[in-house]
């Protein structure tokens, strides 16, 4: 017991399940017996000792007959079976049952789907196991798809739910029963769940879970799109690209098709999609792959520039089209087991703009000429320029009035400042501005006048043109606001510049510490780096050959800032070699810096290139536009939307938060945020796994307004929740005003609501998740059609509240078999081998027959021993009335033809006296009837002893008082 309790306690699972153990009620006979036991090992040793032949059989038969003595005489304990089971009536179980489209699944080869054989399962009248269930537990029956309902009769399964929230469902269960004796949940699904973040599942407080499987492993024919990642990129040919991993199982040799719908890209736009369709140009693009394996993942990758600014809708959809060798698929092998996973809804959402780029040379430039040309054709991007035609200079000296030391031409006027009178003001000149009163005065001095451009560059201008509050300004306008800088090379730029030891120079990428003595380059030309090939918004051709060919074929630079090396963080893409010496030096470095970005071109005439391209291949400006895109792609807007769904519910509401921020970007409060929805809605809304692919879509005319509420954890920050009814596409527009009712801004966003994308996204059962659900919470996976068993062995499981149960092992049947299998086999063994009968010893128990209960007086050890003659054998005093000598059981008085079995039924039949029914030890072979023995008439004795007889009640009490004398 002590070993059985220690491997228990090193398994876990065992120890749940064994909970009970073995109770000796007759614990006052152990000595007695264990003095029989050894009396009769003994006579037995002494008796096989004697016998003639093999060892080892002598061996066997001997432990034969002592295992089955010691098994009788062990019934002499009254062992007792005592273990704990479920108080029927007082724990709940919990059947969760999944209610989702994906039950309507039909797996290959079968006749029904899952949803329907999930009905036979739990509406069958002659299910046993939920009888079973039901006589030991308060059965509690619910369903889930979207959110966890409780219902009353499985009936009400209609397999028709939107989603499958197992997550939801299982934490539900566990705040419904929490601190109530919920015994376990029986879990029916096929497992693919929907509101599961990286498949991470919070089980606390959950009781054990038996999940049953719904489905099975075998390959589904089916083609459906697994994953979809959208990015947006500076690239200026393709700013979105769309990623999409389709999975086909079954069809190989076939082709499939990817096509990419537009359905939706103006706020304003009242055309449905059907009449896009007729008018032509529906169809973005299209691509078609070959399959090649039987399960396999086909990528497809699309790039595109959104024609229009805001949000924009797609359809991305997939199909199995006709291969060109039909032989290679029959018609069988062209139908899917659904379509609702053929496609998916995308949003794209290119921002408004335009953003503006303060421009700031120190004198009029070639540079502006090539780079506003380029970033007229970027409708997000306006270029606003601030260009100083002519520097301060000494001013022309004038003679006033005796002993007026001040120009007479500022008599009447404040002085400025004290350089007002000696030096002549700058002279700039403004180009694309808002008004006329933007940049009146020059660079901005405020940060609410710099703080609304995305990015500053800086192009050939000294550090003295700025003072040092605006230097300090441009350093917390990137840092903190999160706005771009560039500095542009030239002659008064970087070190020419004396930038070093400024706040504007700590913030670039490179060092600044060349010396004087350096003398300038020649000529250079440029090179990519590594990294600066890798970089898309570097590049401008699409493999890396041509892109080689480009530089190769470019002009030379005749204009290059020398600098140090590049800064810790920093990267460098473009190097300039120098054509004579061939030594390299920084041509372009970027790093982030704060909340911005920060970067660094050395070559001070770019311009060249534009000019030497004879070839007009604009590759020139599409270089601008794609390095300006890249500075400011990530700067913060004044007022941003985010649009999140909650990631661990499969309800598809939507928090819609804004961030207003004023002029200095410092959180707003006390703003009014008006929040209008619109819809796009699918007229071929998907129904089960039959439906077709929707093709058509329409942009519903009513808009949801909302109101925004101040959010208690964050300031500046407003939020909504809005549930999508349908499922299609959705934009939102932000309208934002102040406390005074001004209008501050307006921005926009969108999201997709697809429930059944994710729904039907795997066909096979997922049965990794419900077999890590079952381990964690300390269940077990349970087949369907092992459930009789379970719920049979259910009630000794570790349940809350459970009661202690016993029942007697002594008089078993099994105790009994085992025995007396013992003692047929050690005969059987005997018979064979042609063993002598002598010297054997038996033993025979009587039983009273109603009480069930073994009377220790009534169990007697019967001794015989053959010498030449028949003898008894001397008898100790102690165990004179226990201990009897028989020769035979009275079958002479009967017949001596029938066989002893056959004899002591008679004998105790006809009423003979009890104590003459002992047991026959020996007689010749050749005159012992067939098939007789003293084993056969002990069995027989065993069995006929529980017989009732209206004698036997009186012959056991003439043997009560013949034994006790």
């Amino acid at each position: 017991m002590e070993l059985l309790h220690a491997i228990l306690a090193r398994d876990d699972r065992l120890q749940r399940m064994a909970l009970g153990n073995i109770v000796f009620s007759g614990q006052d006979r152990l000595v007695p017996a264990l003095v029989w036991w050894g009396l009769v090992a003994a006579l037995l040793f002494f008796s096989y000792w004697r016998l003639n032949g093999s060892r080892g059989v002598k061996q066997i038969c001997f432990c034969l007959k002592v295992l089955g003595f010691g098994l009788l005489l062990l019934c002499l304990l009254e062992p007792l079976w005592t273990e704990k089971r479920a108080k029927p009536g007082a724990n709940y179980m919990a059947i969760l049952a999944d209610n989702s489209q994906g039950m309507q699944i039909r797996d290959q080869g079968a006749l029904e789907s899952r949803g329907e054989q999930l009905l036979h399962l739990l509406v069958d009248e002659l299910s046993s196991w939920r009888v079973q269930l039901e006589t030991h537990f308060q059965v509690r029956r619910y369903i889930f798809d979207t959110r966890l309902h409780g219902i009353k009769s499985f009936g009400d399964l209609r397999f028709d739910g939107r989603a499958s929230g197992l997550g939801s469902a299982l934490r539900s269960l566990a705040q419904r029963f929490e601190g109530q004796p919920l015994a376990g949940i029986l879990l029916f699904s096929d497992g693919n769940a929907t509101d599961l973040v990286d498949g991470e599942l919070d089980l606390t407080g959950l009781p054990p879970v038996y999940p049953v499987i719904s489905g099975t492993d075998d390959r589904v024919r089916d083609i459906s799109i697994q994953n979809v990642a959208m990015t947006e990129t500076a690239f200026e040919d393709a700013p979105v690209t769309i990623t999409a991993e389709i999975g086909v199982n079954g069809f190989k040799g076939g082709r499939v098709s990817a096509k990419l719908v537009p359905t939706w890209n103006d706020w304003d736009e009242s055309d449905s999609v059907a009449d896009k369709e007729r008018q032509g140009g529906f169809d973005l693009e299209e691509q078609v792959q070959e399959v090649s394996g039987e399960r396999t993942t086909l990528n497809f990758r699309f790039q595109f520039r959104p024609e229009k600014i805001g949000v924009s809708f797609y359809q991305l959809q997939v199909a199995l089209v006709n291969s060109e060798e039909p032989a290679t698929l029959g018609a069988a092998a062209l139908s899917e087991a659904t379509l609702a996973n053929n496609q998916r809804v995308l949003v794209v959402n290119r921002s408004g703009g335009p953003y503006r780029i303060l421009y700031v040379a120190g004198r009029p430039h070639w540079e502006y000429k090539f780079l506003n040309r380029a970033l007229d054709e970027d409708d997000q991007v306006q270029l606003v320029g601030l260009i100083r035609l002519a520097k301060r200079s000494p001013r022309f000296e004038f003679k006033g009035r005796r002993g007026e030391t001040s120009n007479p031409l500022y008599r009447g006027f404040d002085k400025q400042d004290d350089l007002t009178e000696q030096r002549d003001q700058p002279v700039l000149t403004r180009l694309n501005i808002r008004d006329e009163s933007e940049l009146v005065g020059g660079f901005p001095k405020k940060a609410e006048d710099l703080y609304g451009y995305a990015a500053i560059i800086v192009d050939d201008l000294e550090a003295g043109f700025f003072t040092m509050d605006q230097m300090s300004l441009m350093q917390k306008y990137v840092s903190e606001r999160g706005g771009g800088f560039l500095a542009l090379g030239g002659y008064d730029s970087l070190i020419d510049g004396g930038y070093e030891g400024t706040p504007v120079g700590a913030m670039l990428p490179v060092y600044l510490n060349r010396t004087l003595t350096d003398k300038p380059v020649e000529t250079v030309r440029i090179e990519l780096t590594r990294e600066g090939m890798l970089e898309p918004w570097i590049r401008l051709r699409p493999t890396e050959n041509q892109e080689q060919e480009r530089l190769e074929s470019m002009t030379s630079f005749k204009v290059l800032s020398k600098v140090g090396a590049p800064k810790p963080g920093a990267t460098v893409l473009i190097v300039a070699k120098e054509e004579s010496t061939g030594e390299e030096y920084p041509g372009l470095a970027v790093q982030r810096y704060g909340k911005g970005k920060t970067a660094a071109m050395m070559i001070g005439d770019l311009w060249r290139w534009q000019m030497h391209d004879q070839a007009a291949t604009g590759e020139q400006g599409k270089a601008w536009r794609q390095l300006i895109r890249w500075l400011i792609a990530d700067a913060p807007e004044q007022i941003e939307m985010t649009v999140d769904r909650v990631p661990a519910d499969a309800n598809p509401f939507v928090t819609i938060g804004v961030r207003v921020k004023d002029k200095k970007f410092w959180p707003m409060e006390n703003a009014t945020v008006n929040l209008g929805v619109k819809s796009l809605t699918l007229e071929n809304p998907r129904e089960g796994v039959d439906s077709s692919i929707r093709e058509v879509a329409s942009v519903s005319n009513n808009v949801v307004q909302l109101v925004a509420e101040p959010s208690a954890t964050e300031p500046g920050l407003y939020e909504a929740v809005f549930v999508p009814r349908q499922t299609g596409g959705y934009a939102v527009e932000a309208t934002v005003a102040d406390m005074n009712g001004l209008t501050v801004g307006r921005a926009e966003a969108g999201w997709s609501s697809d429930p059944a994308a994710e729904e039907f996204r795997s066909l096979n059962p997922d049965r990794e998740l419900m077999e890590r659900i079952a381990r964690q919470t300390g269940g077990q996976v349970v087949a369907a059609n092992d459930l009789g068993k379970f719920t049979k062995g259910l009630p000794i499981r570790q349940v809350p509240v459970m009661e202690e149960w016993t029942s007697p092992m002594w008089h078993t049947a099994w105790m009994f078999a085992l025995a007396i299998g013992c003692f047929i086999l050690e005969w059987g063994i005997r018979r064979t081998r042609g063993f002598a009968w002598r010297g054997l010893v038996s033993l025979s128990f009587f039983f009273l027959p109603r009480s069930g209960l073994m009377v220790p007086g009534q169990c007697r050890l019967m001794i015989g021993w053959r010498w030449s003659s028949w003898r008894a054998l001397p008898v100790l005093p102690s165990t004179r009335r226990c201990l009897r000598v028989g020769l035979s059981i009275g079958g002479r008085r009967v017949s001596v033809r029938m066989p002893w079995c056959m004899r002591l039924a008679v004998a105790i039949k006809t009423g003979k006296p009890i104590r003459r029914c002992c047991m026959r030890f020996w007689k010749p072979r050749s005159t012992r009837p067939r098939g007789s023995c003293g084993w056969c008439s002990m069995g027989m004795g065993l069995l006929m002893g529980r017989l009732e007889s209206s004698i036997w009640s009186d012959r056991m009490s003439q043997l009560k008082n013949w034994l006790n004398g």
